[in-house]
């Protein structure tokens, strides 16, 4: 009779022998899978830790792992060990080789000058020849253009001066004088048109001047962005609602997390609906405050904090909703010390309460984040 199949593991214990013969068969990843079972049951247990860092897939992740087992046994001497065995790998991942200094390239050669030939002197000859005659055609046309011009006109003569004119009645060597009585005429000057503004002065009844027209420019259409699913900032208004934040309505859902009392309440309307307790971020890394909309959605994620600058690294993180930016609401099955602020900024539920809020919310759900 062929034999039966052993009942898959239901404890913490279970969890991890399972997760020693998978170590022993070299399947690390279905060993950590094993080991992460075994933290959501018990995540209390210290050495659940230290076994999932010593399978984990990065130093950064052991050390992380490693971490949430000095929280719970400080001083411990095996915590003490695997944690300076985690800080040796990472130093050891971490170090830079210098490289060799980059070799400069050659110089091109500089190509030789072409010789000269006979071809070269006759094109020189033919560009002076070119700037020769094109010189010599310029001063024909102008000084065809100076005979075509009209001939000056004389200056007429001065008023009241004196011309001597022949008398052919007169004896020989008898003059007689005669006043030029030409008038001539006085070269005008031309007067400057004025400046005229579009709108100018005018005077009123009072001889005063009538104020001055000023040009109103025309506005500049604005055109408005089309709106898209993106982290959404409502306000910052805190606590200033009565019942339920401006502009939700009267059956709307929409969730209250009140940092001070470290509570999380759904609402809808008016009516709460849902409470549990959370674990917030610490004065080091505090939870952003305001109104926003959930954005995005994970029922499971790997949570990766060093393409943030932080040094946490956790796999499988149920239910996460995020509201703003990196912020997000979601599980936390490595610690059950809710309402105590523990986190990097996100809202830390239990498991089971987060579950239930991600099945009752959905994408756009306002939150309101406060003190």
């Amino acid at each position: 009779m062929a034999s039966m199949p052993s009942p898959p593991p239901a404890t913490p214990a279970e969890f991890i022998h399972q997760a020693r013969l998978a170590v022993k068969a070299g399947n690390r990843a279905q060993a950590r899978r094993w080991l992460q079972q075994a933290a959501r049951q018990d995540p209390q247990n210290y050495q659940v830790w230290l076994w999932l860092a010593s399978v984990a897939p990065s130093p950064q992740a052991s050390l992380e792992y490693i971490r949430r087992a000095e929280m719970l046994n400080p001083g411990n001497t095996r915590v003490l060990e695997a944690r300076a065995w985690a800080e040796r790998q990472l130093n050891l991942t971490t170090a830079v080789t210098p490289s060799s200094p980059p070799i400069a390239p050659k110089a091109a050669p500089t190509p030789p000058p072409p010789p000269v030939t006979d071809r070269t002197w006759w094109g020189v000859l033919a560009a002076l020849l070119a700037g020769f005659i094109l010189v010599a055609g310029l001063m024909v046309v102008s000084v065809w253009r100076q005979r075509q011009a009209p001939a000056a006109q004389p200056s007429p003569v001065v008023a009241n001066s004196l011309a001597v004119l022949p008398e052919s009645s007169a004896p020989e060597g008898n003059v007689r004088t005669a006043v030029n009585t030409a008038v001539t005429p006085t070269p005008s000057t031309p007067t400057p048109t004025p400046f005229m503004p579009a709108k100018q002065l005018a005077a009123n009844d009072g001889g005063q001047p009538r104020a001055t027209w000023t040009v109103t420019p025309t506005p500049t259409p604005t055109f408005t962005p089309t709106p898209t699913w993106v982290p959404t900032f409502v306000s910052s208004t805190g606590k200033e609602y009565q019942s339920r934040p401006y502009g939700v309505g009267l059956y709307e859902k929409w969730v209250d997390v009140d940092l001070s009392s470290q509570t999380l309440t759904a609402y809808v309307g008016n009516d709460p609906v849902y409470s549990t307790r959370i674990s917030s971020g610490t004065w080091e890394h505090p939870t952003v405050t305001g109104q926003f909309r959930i954005w995005l959605t994970y029922e499971s994620q790997t949570m990766d904090g060093r393409l943030l600058g932080y040094d946490y690294y956790l796999e499988n993180v149920p239910y996460v909703m995020y509201f703003y930016n990196d912020y997000a609401l979601h599980g936390t099955f490595w610690h059950n010390n809710f309402g105590t602020p523990m986190s990097h900024g996100c809202v830390n539920m239990a498991t089971d309460d987060a579950g239930w809020l991600y099945s009752w919310a959905s994408v756009g759900t306002l939150v309101n984040v406060h003190n």
